[in-house]
């Protein structure tokens, strides 16, 4: 019962500090729309058109609620070519994902009652030819 309630207490508190996060970027983006406060002819006609800081600021928050992700987290996501959040850091993971180690490919060989599978290619050198082992939907033994 414990660990389900810390679980639980785990997502509301990564939900509460996302929520902040949104919070803040949005105060930021109204904060920044109000700054100038001289009214000129082209709000008075309804024509107003976001400055830059408001645009990355409004593109900001939607990435991050459909990505989880900053403008920024994209451009070191490309360059590095992992995938880097600074929401993840925020939860208290690491900036980027780590790679993923590859699993040693296996070598399956038909014996008389089963597949056995091999990390070693024919360690026996019984001259056998592979199988596709676990079977594929497309082919079966």
């Amino acid at each position: 019962m414990k660990s389900l309630h810390k679980a639980k207490s785990r997502q509301e508190a990564k939900r509460i500090i996302r929520q902040r996060v949104l919070a803040g970027l949005f105060a930021t983006l109204l904060g920044a729309g109000v700054a100038g406060c001289d009214t000129t002819a082209s709000d008075i006609a309804g024509t107003h058109i976001f400055t830059g800081v408001e645009w990355y600021i409004a593109l900001d928050v939607v990435s991050i609620i459909n990505t989880d992700k900053t403008l920024i987290d994209h451009v070191v996501s490309l360059s590095t070519g992992r995938d880097c959040s600074t929401i993840r850091k925020i939860d208290g993971k690491s900036y980027c994902k780590k790679d993923p180690v590859p699993e040693p490919p296996l070598y399956c060989y038909r014996t008389l009652a089963a597949v056995s599978c091999y990390r070693t290619p024919d360690p026996y050198n019984t001259g056998a030819q592979t199988v596709d082992w676990p079977p594929t939907r497309s082919r079966s033994l």
